[in-house]
Protein backbone atom coordinates (compact mmCIF):
# COMPACT_ATOMS: atom_id res chain seq x y z
CA UNK A 1 0.00 0.00 0.00
CA UNK A 2 4.20 -7.24 7.09
CA UNK A 3 5.31 -6.66 10.82
CA UNK A 4 7.30 -9.87 10.89
CA UNK A 5 11.00 -11.10 9.77
CA UNK A 6 11.62 -10.51 6.14
CA UNK A 7 14.17 -12.28 3.79
CA UNK A 8 15.78 -11.16 0.42
CA UNK A 9 12.97 -13.39 -0.59
CA UNK A 10 9.92 -11.39 0.74
CA UNK A 11 11.27 -8.67 -1.65
CA UNK A 12 9.19 -11.02 -4.05
CA UNK A 13 5.63 -10.66 -1.51
CA UNK A 14 5.51 -7.55 0.10
CA UNK A 15 8.42 -5.47 -0.99
CA UNK A 16 6.81 -2.56 -2.56
CA UNK A 17 3.85 -1.93 -0.91
CA UNK A 18 4.67 1.26 0.60
CA UNK A 19 5.00 2.79 -2.78
CA UNK A 20 1.27 2.82 -2.85
CA UNK A 21 1.36 5.83 -1.45
CA UNK A 22 1.30 6.55 -1.95
CA UNK A 23 -2.21 10.32 -14.29
CA UNK A 24 -6.77 12.69 -16.75
CA UNK A 25 -9.54 10.55 -17.49
CA UNK A 26 -11.36 10.00 -21.72
CA UNK A 27 -12.79 6.62 -22.28
CA UNK A 28 -10.19 5.29 -24.76
CA UNK A 29 -7.50 5.33 -22.16
CA UNK A 30 -5.02 6.27 -25.38
CA UNK A 31 -1.59 6.54 -23.14
CA UNK A 32 -1.80 3.59 -21.75
CA UNK A 33 -2.22 -0.62 -22.81
CA UNK A 34 -6.06 -1.14 -22.41
CA UNK A 35 -7.23 -4.61 -22.61
CA UNK A 36 -11.05 -4.23 -21.59
CA UNK A 37 -12.19 -7.29 -22.28
CA UNK A 38 -9.66 -8.43 -19.53
CA UNK A 39 -9.87 -5.65 -17.36
CA UNK A 40 -13.57 -6.04 -17.25
CA UNK A 41 -13.47 -10.22 -16.55
CA UNK A 42 -11.88 -8.89 -13.21
CA UNK A 43 -8.12 -9.44 -14.33
CA UNK A 44 -5.37 -6.33 -13.18
CA UNK A 45 -2.71 -5.87 -15.84
CA UNK A 46 0.30 -5.17 -14.40
CA UNK A 47 3.81 -4.12 -16.55
CA UNK A 48 6.94 -3.29 -15.49
CA UNK A 49 8.51 0.11 -17.02
CA UNK A 50 10.29 3.27 -16.38
CA UNK A 51 9.61 6.96 -16.30
CA UNK A 52 11.03 9.83 -18.16
CA UNK A 53 13.68 9.82 -15.65
CA UNK A 54 15.10 6.50 -16.39
CA UNK A 55 13.28 5.25 -12.81
CA UNK A 56 12.31 1.88 -12.47
CA UNK A 57 8.67 1.53 -11.75
CA UNK A 58 5.37 -0.49 -12.29
CA UNK A 59 2.04 0.34 -13.68
CA UNK A 60 -1.35 -1.61 -12.80
CA UNK A 61 -3.92 -1.20 -14.67
CA UNK A 62 -7.98 -2.69 -12.83
CA UNK A 63 -11.60 -1.78 -13.16
CA UNK A 64 -13.96 -0.80 -9.97
CA UNK A 65 -17.63 -1.24 -10.23
CA UNK A 66 -18.30 1.66 -8.02
CA UNK A 67 -18.93 5.54 -7.96
CA UNK A 68 -15.90 8.05 -8.62
CA UNK A 69 -16.80 9.78 -5.66
CA UNK A 70 -16.80 6.78 -3.66
CA UNK A 71 -13.56 5.59 -5.20
CA UNK A 72 -11.57 8.91 -4.44
CA UNK A 73 -12.96 9.25 -1.71
CA UNK A 74 -11.39 5.72 -0.75
CA UNK A 75 -7.84 7.05 -1.65
CA UNK A 76 -8.19 9.55 0.90
CA UNK A 77 -9.27 7.85 3.49
CA UNK A 78 -6.19 8.09 5.64
CA UNK A 79 -7.72 6.52 8.88
CA UNK A 80 -7.83 3.01 7.19
CA UNK A 81 -4.81 3.36 5.52
CA UNK A 82 -2.91 0.85 7.46
CA UNK A 83 -6.02 -1.72 6.90
CA UNK A 84 -6.36 -1.36 3.04
CA UNK A 85 -2.75 -1.31 2.67
CA UNK A 86 -1.22 -3.67 5.35
CA UNK A 87 2.17 -3.54 4.75
CA UNK A 88 2.58 -0.18 6.42
CA UNK A 89 4.16 -0.46 9.71
CA UNK A 90 3.55 2.47 11.44
CA UNK A 91 1.70 5.96 9.12
CA UNK A 92 0.79 9.53 10.06
CA UNK A 93 -0.73 12.36 8.53
CA UNK A 94 1.62 15.28 9.19
CA UNK A 95 -0.56 17.72 7.36
CA UNK A 96 -3.75 17.48 5.62
CA UNK A 97 -5.90 19.76 3.64
CA UNK A 98 -7.73 20.57 0.34
CA UNK A 99 -5.15 20.33 -2.13
CA UNK A 100 -3.36 17.29 -0.70
CA UNK A 101 -1.33 15.98 2.11
CA UNK A 102 2.00 15.06 4.03
CA UNK A 103 2.59 11.52 5.16
CA UNK A 104 5.30 9.68 7.12
CA UNK A 105 5.67 6.22 6.86
CA UNK A 106 7.47 3.28 8.47
CA UNK A 107 7.85 0.53 6.03
CA UNK A 108 10.00 -2.62 6.36
CA UNK A 109 11.79 -4.14 3.29
CA UNK A 110 13.87 -7.11 2.80
CA UNK A 111 15.29 -6.61 6.33
CA UNK A 112 15.72 -3.59 6.29
CA UNK A 113 13.05 -0.49 7.58
CA UNK A 114 12.78 2.42 5.65
CA UNK A 115 11.18 5.94 6.71
CA UNK A 116 10.24 8.40 4.93
CA UNK A 117 7.83 11.22 4.38
CA UNK A 118 5.39 11.88 0.84
CA UNK A 119 3.59 14.81 -0.36
CA UNK A 120 0.28 13.62 -1.85
CA UNK A 121 -1.06 16.04 -4.10
CA UNK A 122 -4.75 15.91 -5.26
CA UNK A 123 -4.02 17.43 -8.90
CA UNK A 124 -7.67 16.62 -10.29
CA UNK A 125 -10.05 15.70 -7.08
CA UNK A 126 -11.89 12.93 -7.69
CA UNK A 127 -9.99 12.24 -11.11
CA UNK A 128 -5.86 11.90 -10.16
CA UNK A 129 -3.50 12.39 -7.41
CA UNK A 130 0.00 12.37 -7.33
CA UNK A 131 2.99 11.72 -4.68
CA UNK A 132 6.46 12.46 -3.88
CA UNK A 133 9.55 11.74 -1.56
CA UNK A 134 10.30 15.06 0.18
CA UNK A 135 12.29 13.73 3.30
CA UNK A 136 13.57 10.20 4.20
CA UNK A 137 14.57 7.24 2.83
CA UNK A 138 15.24 6.05 -0.59
CA UNK A 139 16.72 8.90 -3.29
CA UNK A 140 13.00 9.66 -5.06
CA UNK A 141 9.67 8.15 -5.20
CA UNK A 142 6.76 9.15 -7.31
CA UNK A 143 3.92 7.99 -8.13
CA UNK A 144 0.09 8.28 -8.64
CA UNK A 145 -3.84 7.23 -8.75
CA UNK A 146 -6.05 8.13 -11.47
CA UNK A 147 -9.74 7.21 -11.85
CA UNK A 148 -10.91 6.99 -15.83
CA UNK A 149 -14.14 6.30 -17.60
CA UNK A 150 -14.27 3.18 -19.23
CA UNK A 151 -17.00 2.30 -21.96
CA UNK A 152 -19.34 0.27 -19.47
CA UNK A 153 -21.20 2.93 -16.87
CA UNK A 154 -20.96 2.53 -13.82
CA UNK A 155 -17.31 0.96 -13.71
CA UNK A 156 -13.81 2.91 -13.54
CA UNK A 157 -10.51 2.38 -14.59
CA UNK A 158 -7.97 2.81 -11.78
CA UNK A 159 -4.58 3.39 -13.24
CA UNK A 160 -1.35 2.76 -10.37
CA UNK A 161 1.99 4.14 -10.93
CA UNK A 162 5.20 4.22 -8.84
CA UNK A 163 8.28 4.72 -9.48
CA UNK A 164 11.36 4.16 -6.88
CA UNK A 165 14.97 4.56 -6.91
CA UNK A 166 16.72 2.98 -3.62
CA UNK A 167 20.06 5.05 -2.47
CA UNK A 168 22.21 1.58 -2.34
CA UNK A 169 21.91 -0.64 -5.47
CA UNK A 170 18.87 -3.31 -5.45
CA UNK A 171 18.91 -5.21 -9.18
CA UNK A 172 16.28 -3.89 -11.03
CA UNK A 173 15.11 -8.08 -11.88
CA UNK A 174 14.45 -8.90 -8.33
CA UNK A 175 12.80 -5.45 -7.41
CA UNK A 176 10.34 -5.82 -10.32
CA UNK A 177 9.94 -8.62 -10.05
CA UNK A 178 8.76 -8.90 -6.68
CA UNK A 179 6.75 -5.66 -6.88
CA UNK A 180 5.02 -6.57 -10.12
CA UNK A 181 3.52 -9.70 -8.20
CA UNK A 182 2.38 -7.45 -4.70
CA UNK A 183 0.88 -4.59 -6.48
CA UNK A 184 -1.26 -7.11 -8.72
CA UNK A 185 -2.46 -8.78 -4.73
CA UNK A 186 -2.57 -4.88 -3.25
CA UNK A 187 -4.77 -4.04 -6.53
CA UNK A 188 -7.17 -6.77 -5.53
CA UNK A 189 -7.03 -5.89 -2.04
CA UNK A 190 -8.01 -2.42 -3.01
CA UNK A 191 -10.54 -2.96 -5.19
CA UNK A 192 -12.88 -5.83 -2.96
CA UNK A 193 -12.05 -3.07 -0.31
CA UNK A 194 -13.50 -0.56 -2.64
CA UNK A 195 -16.38 -2.55 -3.90
CA UNK A 196 -17.52 -4.26 -0.43
CA UNK A 197 -17.98 -0.95 0.74
CA UNK A 198 -14.62 -1.46 2.97
CA UNK A 199 -15.67 -4.65 4.90
CA UNK A 200 -12.35 -6.57 3.25
CA UNK A 201 -11.67 -9.20 5.69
Amino acid sequence: MYDRSWSSIEVKRSGWLFIVLIWPAIATATDVDVNWSRLFAGEVMVKALRNEDGVHGVRALFAVTAPREHIWATLVDYANFPRMFPGIKAFKVLEQGREGAKLWLHTPVAMMNYRYVLQRRYVEPGRRLTWTRISGSFKSIDGSWRIRDTPRPGVYLMVYESYVRFATFIPAKLVLKGAKRHVRRMSEHLRAWIENDRRVE
